[in-house]
Parts: C-alpha cells; sequence; structure tokens
C-alpha cells in the first residue's frame, strides 16, 4: 500500500511539475528525526491527556519516507486530548498558511479529530484553531489553517503581523469527544508553511 501511495505521489508532481511545491517550505518531514518535537510534560500530569509515547515510523508517510508516530489510548465515554509539540522561535511572516497531514490506520474507529495550537508572542498566549478536522480512517487528512492578518482560523486573538512573526510553540492535538475508544498509533507528516 505505501509504495503504491509514493507511486502516485510521484505520478502527481511528473504531472503537476516542481512549481506544486515552489511556494511551500517544509517545516519538518521527520526525515532525519524527531527534529525536536516531544510530548509536553504537563501532559503527562492530566488524566485527560492521552498520549502515551512517539517515535519515528517507516510504516506511513505522506511525504519521504517517515513520520511522526503517536501513540495513544483514548478509553472513550468523556472528552480525551494527545497532544505533541515543538518549542521553537518561528518568523511566519512570508507565509499566509501552515499545512500538516495526519493520519489514522484503516481499522482506527471514526470520530477522532485534530487540530493546531500555537503559542504566540511575550505573553506565551495559548492559541487553539477555531475548529478541528475529522480524521478519516485510511486517509491522509490535511489540516490547513489561515495565517493572514484577519483569520478567522485561530480562537479570541487578532491575527496580525505580529502575530504571525513570534511564534514560540506549534502543538498538534488529537482528541475524541466520548466517542470513539482507540489505542493505536496517529501519525504526522509534512508540516509545511505556505506562501
Amino acid at each position: 500500500m505505501k509504495k503504491v501511495v509514493l507511486a502516485l505521489m510521484v505520478v502527481g508532481l511528473l504531472l503537476a511539475g516542481t512549481s506544486a511545491y515552489a511556494e511551500e517550505e517544509v517545516l519538518f518531514s521527520f526525515e532525519s528525526g524527531m527534529q525536536g518535537w516531544e510530548i509536553p510534560d504537563w501532559a503527562y500530569e492530566k488524566p485527560d491527556m492521552v498520549q502515551k509515547a512517539i517515535d519515528i515510523s517507516e510504516e506511513y508517510a505522506s511525504d519521504g519516507a517517515n513520520s511522526l508516530e503517536v501513540d495513544v489510548e483514548f478509553p472513550g465515554g468523556r472528552w480525551t486530548g494527545a497532544i505533541v509539540e515543538i518549542m521553537q522561535y518561528f518568523d511566519w511572516s512570508d507565509y499566509s498558511k501552515i499545512a500538516m497531514d495526519i493520519y489514522i490506520p484503516e481499522d482506527a474507529p471514526k470520530g477522532l479529530r485534530a487540530a493546531m495550537i500555537l503559542t504566540v508572542g511575550d505573553a506565551w498566549k495559548w492559541v487553539e484553531m477555531s475548529r478541528s478536522y475529522e480524521l478519516k480512517p485510511g486517509q491522509w487528512e490535511t489540516i490547513t489553517a489561515d495565517l493572514m492578518p484577519g483569520s478567522i482560523d485561530w480562537r479570541r486573538i487578532q491575527v496580525d503581523d505580529a502575530f504571525r512573526q513570534d511564534v514560540r510553540k506549534l502543538h498538534i492535538r488529537i482528541h475524541s469527544n466520548n466517542k470513539p475508544a482507540y489505542t493505536g498509533p496517529v501519525f504526522i507528516d509534512n508540516i509545511r508553511l505556505i506562501k
């Protein structure tokens, strides 16, 4: 299956030419390891956070050969989330969007959702996306958020140039809102900025 997906991606690139990726900058491809991604210490202390471990996987990738694998244990019956993050100073003022790909295996249940969260500015403000994306078992889902001034993709913040120039952390959260229960991996890949 992985070889078929890779072959289709290569054919797509050949048909589209290299211009399809000319306006993107890949931040994290996980080809050379975890690149600083981790489970935050505080998440281990919260009973509603159910991520168990992270590692690099060669099993699934939306681009290249590797992805970040997050092992989760959603019990069902209540809201629970799994979170991973990277702490790094980012200046995204030259870009209009951020995107990433997330995959859950075919045998995973329907109902899991994912979103990005940013920590921005000197106040280290926690800024969640205004919506989450449903993850479809057996399919890569691309999560995209607008970074342009006036964007409505982020909750309780005025998106402006200062917002884009001072991102301190990028978090990815997968959650289950009462349903479903799921124990297994979630794969994250190709975290990128779009001009």
